[in-house]
């Protein structure tokens, strides 16, 4: 039975495999203001695109081309947002990461003093200052939950640094009552400085909250230095701008380019079975790695699992004793945990199929009938 299930599987790699990037681009050549364009790629792909490399790069520049050669300013996923520097998901419900208390008296903030921000003691209110100032700044003591004024002067990014080495990092606003509490604890304390950093801060942040450190601007951009929550990014495909990056209002209407992600995570606990059955059902299959590109990719989406291993389309033949992916190739790439994926596998009770550990990425022999989340790939 176990040589008919292989072979099998290798002829349906000849008629399936996929090879390319992790990501396909998809040009719309419809003028949309950018969150009009991210709505429409998330509804019809993934999401507005988000750009890693100079492949990926091409590839985007690629497809516009092949639709519209006369296109100008393209929207891609980039866009500037507040970020606050405690970013575990957890610390936030509802909207919470998303309360502002923004001074409403002239000049209204932020203003477009700077990318960081900092708390006035006598009203609570927020406003926005160039982050290589220096000031005053509150922590968050998560251990105890509490904030603590600091009377020491410095820089947004060492206040940050001070936080996370003493405490837990720079305070987080979550809401109205929280913003209260905090401006009446300092007030309290003579310590406590009249302006103090707290740990928000603007950031250039892909639409699917992936990271990247890839960059693409124009020469002197980005540029747009005044009173917007709204600043956004678009490839400038004229002739003087050659396909480079710049900053633009986000309620300008452009065409886009959108993205549909090659690696889908079912968070649905399946046997590796199931997880086969599943993807193939949906026209996929379960995801098989060759490269380390792949094996990045893995690693951004089973961040998101709710188990702590995630399948992945890799199974052991008892009898060959190998292992092999499920699109017919054998490793050519692997990322084993030490001891695991010697094909010295345990035969007498159930077939061993492979998985991720999200916790460090590496890949463990599991009994198939383990039931996790898996990843698909299109």
């Amino acid at each position: 039975m176990e040589r008919i299930t292989l072979t099998s599987l290798l002829f349906t790699a000849v008629v399936s495999l996929s090879a390319g990037a992790l990501r396909q681009y998809h040009f719309v050549n419809e003028s949309k203001s950018w969150t009009e364009a991210q709505k429409h790629c998330r509804e019809k792909y993934t999401d507005l695109a988000t750009i890693t490399d100079t492949q990926d790069q091409s590839d985007a520049e690629r497809v516009i081309k092949s639709v519209n050669p006369n296109a100008e300013r393209v929207w891609i996923g980039l866009k500037k947002t507040w970020i606050w520097s405690l970013n575990d998901p957890t610390f936030y419900t509802a909207n919470e990461s998303q309360y502002r208390n923004w001074s409403n008296t002239s000049p209204a903030q932020p203003q477009g003093d700077g990318d960081c921000v900092f708390m006035m003691k006598f009203n609570g209110q927020w406003h926005d200052e160039k982050c290589n100032a220096e000031m005053k700044f509150i922590c968050y003591n998560a251990s105890s939950k509490t904030f603590v004024p600091v009377s020491e002067t410095k820089n947004w990014t060492e206040a940050q640094s001070y936080c996370r080495h003493n405490y837990t990092d720079l305070a987080s606003v979550r809401n109205q009552t929280e913003n209260i509490k905090i401006q009446t604890f300092v007030q309290n304390n003579p310590i406590s400085p009249d302006e103090a950093w707290i740990g928000l801060s603007r950031l250039w942040v892909w639409s699917d909250n992936s990271t990247s450190t890839f960059k693409h601007w124009y020469t002197d951009e980005p540029n747009i230095n005044q009173n917007r929550e709204d600043v956004c990014t678009a490839i400038d495909m004229t002739t003087a701008h050659q396909g480079r990056w710049v900053d633009d209002k986000c309620t300008d209407l452009y065409p886009f380019v959108c993205y549909d992600d090659k690696l889908v995570l079912i968070r649905e606990n399946q046997t590796w079975t199931g997880a086969l059955k599943y993807c193939r059902d949906k026209d996929m299959d379960l995801v098989s790695v060759d490269s380390l590109k792949i094996q990045l990719g893995l690693e951004n989406v089973s961040s998101t699992a709710s188990t702590a291993h995630v399948w992945l389309g890799l199974r052991h033949s008892c009898v060959l004793g190998l292992w092999f992916w499920v699109n017919g190739q054998t490793l050519c790439y692997n990322n084993w945990a030490p001891g695991h994926g010697t094909g010295e596998e345990d035969c007498t009770t159930t077939v061993r199929s492979g998985a991720i550990q999200t916790r460090n990425q590496r890949w463990i022999s599991l009994p198939e009938t383990e039931k996790n989340n898996f990843i698909c790939t299109k």
